[in-house]
């Protein structure tokens, strides 16, 4: 893009200003670097023609048809319930996921997001889009092609939305739902006389992809048999490319980025999530606790190889802004506070929020509190809030970001320091991806992963996947040996 920015004011339709104009004129690439099919054989150093061993087909058949049953927007499976919704600006919504009828999850969406760039040279200090609010999810989601961005048997969920006259449009497949073999569950092969158990995860996903401008945002979330709750995102698109400025062209590097093709920079910046998870673990009122794995003390710790969690509970909003600590295993529990215990452990049933179980543990917000970001932007300050639900407080930036200051957001709600320990609790999970660019991401990025999980813990009297029946999948094949006997075949 042209590394200027118009100013314009609405009301009077007039532009005021450009700024950026001041500086020399730059000098344009004219390399091609592309990755469009009709456009890839022009490319000056990157491949030009296709590969030549190409993989062999690999088709996903469920000649029974799915395992899923959609009765309009409520979906079954597997001990699962739950309703699909989807507006404009969340995008997808689950509603009420119960696991064999008992409540898991009232609400959970990804409610906001915060993109800073780390480029300090004018105009890109305001460079920071609010995709949630300021675009919407929900309008910028794709229509799904089936065997390209959906593989398998699929279910699509249409939805409708209404546009800047307020009529009626209709988006074809921005829901996809389908099922995927997720390699082994469980397996124990009992040592003594060889005798194998083992039982292959099948998953329940469903997904969406926004297209926000240059990058694309792809949404997954998983259910699993056993009772787990994974998100998902996928990064993937283009990187927002700029000019180097005059003081670095002059040396021809980049100080806030990295130079990806000839004469194009990708500044370094950040994709910071959040989430909204409106929990109600077998019942509407939680408690809220974080878990450390720690060594023992010194008098506790004779030999030097105790240690083990210290659960500490969350009661307050400003006691419970928290930041994950990889080197202490934290993670954070969602307990049942009507009394509702585990037969073994005698402690309340619970579910845990494991942060970062997809990709890399990343920091919170990188820049200055003073600045314009970080004040609107304050859900990604901490990883974690938790606080008392209310139906009037969905969105952490504001309800309204474009021009917005971050009021009647997450900060506003939390000021009254209210009691969240045996309530009916929304956890404000925030995380992401700081983006260094490498060469490798250009002119078209591999997807980079972030996400989270929601795992059982004292939930269960045991392992809930234990009912699964032994398989064999006869369709499998050796790919250069005769046939044999599996060790996990049912006939024996």
């Amino acid at each position: 893009p042209i590394d200027i920015t118009p100013v314009v004011d609405l009301n009077s339709q007039t532009c005021l200003r450009i700024d950026g104009m001041d500086r020399p004129p730059p000098k344009i690439p004219t390399a091609s670097v592309n990755y469009h099919r009709n456009l890839f054989h022009t490319n000056s150093y990157l491949e030009t023609v296709w590969r030549t061993d190409t993989l062999r087909q690999l088709d996903v058949v469920q000649p029974d048809g799915p395992s899923f049953e959609v009765t309009g927007n409520e979906v079954e499976w597997q001990g699962w319930t739950f309703r699909v919704g989807f507006n404009y600006r969340e995008g997808l919504v689950l509603h009420n996921l119960k696991y064999r009828n008992r409540k898991v999850v009232h609400r959970a969406s990804l409610v906001e997001m915060a993109v800073p760039y780390g480029d300090p040279h004018p105009p890109f200090q305001r460079k920071c889009a609010f995709d949630v609010g300021d675009y919407g999810l929900g309008y910028c989601a794709n229509s799904l092609e089936l065997g390209c961005d959906c593989l398998g048997h699929i279910h699509y969920f249409d939805a409708t939305l209404s546009d800047a006259a307020g009529e009626p449009v209709e988006k074809k497949k921005v829901i996809c739902m389908h099922e995927e073999d997720a390699g082994l569950l469980w397996k124990h092969v009992e040592y003594r006389n060889s005798h194998n158990e083992s039982r292959r995860a099948r998953e329940l996903i469903i997904s969406s992809i926004a297209t926000v401008v240059n990058y694309e945002y792809l949404f997954y979330w998983r259910l699993k048999q056993d009772g787990t709750i994974d998100f998902e995102i996928k990064l993937s698109g283009e990187l927002s490319t700029n000019l180097l400025s005059a003081e670095e062209e002059k040396t021809g590097k980049s100080t806030h980025g990295t130079i990806v093709a000839p004469g194009v920079n990708a500044q370094i910046h950040q994709h910071m999530f959040c989430a909204r998870l409106d929990m109600a673990v077998d019942g509407d009122i939680n408690t809220v606790s974080e878990v450390d794995v720690v060594a023992a003390g010194d008098h506790n710790n004779p030999y030097g190889n105790a240690f083990g969690p210290v659960e500490t509970a969350l009661v307050t909003e400003s006691g419970a802004s928290r930041t994950h600590d990889a080197t202490k295993a934290r993670a954070w529990k969602i307990s049942n506070a009507e009394g509702k215990t585990n037969p073994a452990s005698d402690k309340p049933v619970a579910y845990k929020l494991i942060p970062f179980s997809k990709g890399g543990s990343h920091p919170t917000l990188l820049t200055s509190p003073e600045s314009a970001v970080s004040k609107k932007g304050a859900f990604a300050n901490y990883h974690l809030f938790v606080t008392p639900h209310s139906d009037t407080e969905r969105f952490p930036a504001g309800e309204y970001t474009p021009q917005g200051n971050g009021s009647n957001g997450l900060p506003d709600w939390m000021a009254a320091n209210r009691s969240i320990e045996s309530k009916d609790v929304v956890l404000w999970h925030s995380f992401g991806v700081t983006h260094m660019p490498r060469v490798e991401d250009f002119p078209v990025m591999p997807c980079e992963s972030t996400g989270f999980m929601l795992k059982p813990d004292g939930f269960f009297a045991g392992n809930p996947a234990i009912d699964l029946p032994p398989d064999n999948n006869k369709a499998s094949k050796l790919a250069h040996s005769p046939s044999e006997k599996s060790c996990c075949d049912t006939t024996k």
